[in-house]
């Protein structure tokens, strides 16, 4: 039933069926360690406070249960997984050794047998946790060739030293930390075949680096501090029980490389913890030599060690770091240009082409497909990283790209949020685009109206015209509406000193060949610049009104005054003809309409006054920005 139940239940519930058990048993071990007879065999007396048990106790007995616990974790997601049994089976062998040197700990009058039985374990199971590691490192994450005959030769090899070693003269657990440095040479060497044999297939190249620098941390740290020193006779250089908790990093290396969690992140993960474990021990290296070998100050060296270090290590690591990741990471400035040439390309195709190229020049993939699948709304990665699919956006075609860096590395999120931000810019650019050549059309739309509505008629009208004097003037203002719309057309800033020059200077013209003498005055202080569309209100009232005076009133004299206050415009224009003769109809005149209806536009104020003798025009109107 039990069994059933964990080959095929969920995995939560199976999970904490097999921790409680693993909790169960390790409280049990516990609270008899806690036990305060002097002998177990006297029955439980009054318990110790847990603090009465040595450090180390507590450091292997945590050891052993996170270990195990987090190895059939794995094992309880993955139960038909061989690596991943073997992953669990290890974890009993890590709780087996991890528990029995902390028993040889406690203070008691145990029987030699029950010692002797503790020794024995310690030494079998610590054997046993190495056979098996060989095992896993032999078949994942790339089954190496004759990966049977390794695990065969791992456990009669390793096996028949443990049983000569318990049969043997010496101390077993003399004979235990040569058997276990052997052992973790051998896991070192896997590793790095495992490494050497991915380099071929980006998944798992990473997953066999994360896993050699969990190794190299791991085994190497319980190798260099304990089995090392203890297996030439010298005293090991921290306690067997706290070197137990190297063996943490190993098991948790191995839990997320087995599960594959981010698989598109191990590689740089494992580089990442090298180079932290390559500072600390470059650091304790130079340390070492100062001391042994210049017989400089204890005390002094720290300094020294820190600075040789980083004089030397960080520009290595930095050389290392840029040649086993290929980065091809290029600055903000050069993606923003190479986006902006993207959005200037003139043709579809060319586009399409600029944002492949800026792919291959990002990612160098092994391959770079439209994809022809239904469009993700987002950067997406598929196959554990192999695969990066990129959004349709921007009027730019999703695209697949495999195998990042030459088939060399896989892609991360921080790839897909890379593609994303450049969509991003370049949607905004396209939309600036549009919104420019929308602005472009309606001003070319706006010339074309001001050259049919005002230039059109009044060359028109001059065609049709037979007096001289007449058809000139209808020709000088149509000379007056080219210079407005190549001027509005500019779009250069106008200040209002020189649009108020260059109307007084066309006014003039106009008045001068009719005989009109013209009184010109322009008066006051504006505020900010000169709003372009008020210019051009102001240059129509105007020229209307001067063609009024010229046309219809018989004047012999003009004046117009300008008055600028603030950000408001004043507009006098004054003769001295026959007034507006004929009434309102006079008054319902087209062109005083058209005046009448530019300053309504603006928001402003416009009048027509008859006078004793001639007519005064009155306008006011917004007309500055307002920014003193």
């Amino acid at each position: 039933m039990v069994g059933t139940f964990l080959r095929a239940g969920a995995p939560a519930p199976r999970f904490l069926l097999l921790a409680g058990a693993i909790g169960l048993f390790a409280l049990a071990v516990a609270l008899a360690s806690l036990n305060g007879a002097p002998d177990w065999s006297e029955g439980y007396l009054p318990f110790r406070s847990p603090t009465d048990l040595d450090a180390r106790f507590w450091v292997a007995w945590t050891t052993g249960v996170i270990a195990t616990l987090l190895s059939n974790w794995v094992w309880v997601l993955k139960p038909r997984d061989g690596p991943a049994r073997l992953y669990a089976l290890s974890g009993l062998a890590t709780l087996g050794f991890c528990f029995a040197a902390a028993g040889l700990l406690i203070p008691t009058n145990a029987s030699p047998a029950f010692l002797s039985g503790l020794i024995g374990l310690n030494v079998a199971a610590a054997s046993a946790f190495g056979v098996i590691m060989i095992a896993l490192f032999a078949v994942y994450p790339t089954p190496l060739p004759g990966a049977r005959w390794i695990i065969l030769l791992a456990l009669a090899g390793f096996g028949g030293w443990v049983l000569w070693a318990m049969n043997g003269a010496e101390d077993p657990r003399l004979d235990v930390h040569r058997i276990t440095l052997a052992e973790m040479l051998v896991i070192v060497l896997l590793a790095s075949v495992q490494v050497m044999a991915a380099r071929g297939d980006p998944v798992r190249f990473a997953i066999a680096a994360w896993l050699g620098a969990c190794v190299l941390l791991g085994a190497g740290g319980f190798i260099v501090t304990v089995a090392l020193p203890s297996a030439f006779g010298a005293s090991p250089l921290i306690a067997n029980e706290y070197a137990f908790a190297f063996f943490l990093a190993l098991y948790g290396g191995l839990a997320v490389g087995l599960l594959r969690y981010r698989v598109f992140g191990l590689g740089r993960w494992a580089f990442q913890l090298l180079f932290s474990v390559g500072a600390a021990l470059a650091l304790l290296l130079v340390d070492a030599l100062l001391i042994l070998v210049l017989s400089f100050d204890a005390g002094a060296t720290i300094g020294w060690s820190l600075f040789v270090a980083a004089l030397i290590y960080l520009p290595m690591r930095a050389w290392l770091w840029g040649r086993i990741m290929q980065s091809r990471a290029l600055d903000q400035a050069s993606l923003a240009r190479a986006i902006i040439d993207i959005g200037l390309q003139p043709t579809p195709e060319r586009r399409d082409g600029q944002w492949q190229a800026l792919l291959m020049r990002l990612f160098a993939p092994l391959s770079l497909a439209p994809n022809d699948a239904a469009t993700p709304q987002d950067g997406e990665l598929q196959e554990d990283g192999r695969v990066l699919v990129t959004p349709s956006l921007a009027g730019l075609p999703s695209m697949v790209l495999r195998d990042r860096s030459r088939g060399r590395g896989l892609f991360s999120p921080e790839d897909a949020a890379t593609v994303r931000e450049l969509l991003a810019l370049a949607a905004h650019l396209d939309a600036s685009r549009a919104a420019h050549e929308r602005g472009a059309a309606a001003e070319r739309a706006r010339i074309a109206r001001d050259i049919h509505d005002n230039l059109g008629a009044q060359l028109l009208s001059a065609l049709h015209v037979r007096d001289v004097m007449r058809k000139d003037a209808l020709i000088r203002d149509a000379i007056g509406e080219v210079r407005s719309v190549v001027r509005n057309a500019g779009g250069a800033d106008e200040t209002f000193d020189a649009a108020v020059a260059d109307l007084r200077a066309e006014t003039a013209e106009r008045m001068d060949v009719a005989g009109v003498t013209l009184e010109w005055r322009v008066d006051g202080q504006a505020y900010g610049a000169p709003r372009p569309l008020a210019m051009l209100t102001l240059r129509a009232l105007v020229r209307e009104g001067v063609s009024n005076v010229l046309r219809h009133s018989g004047a012999r004299h003009a004046a117009i005054e300008i008055m600028a206050h603030g950000v408001t415009l004043r507009l006098r224009i004054r003769d001295d003809g026959v007034g507006l003769t004929g009434g309102d109809a006079a008054r319902q005149g087209r062109g005083l309409e058209n005046m009448k209806q530019r300053v309504a536009a603006r928001g402003g104020r416009f009048s027509i006054t008859a006078q004793a003798q001639g007519v005064l025009i009155e306008a006011e109107f917004c007309a500055f920005d307002g920014a003193s």
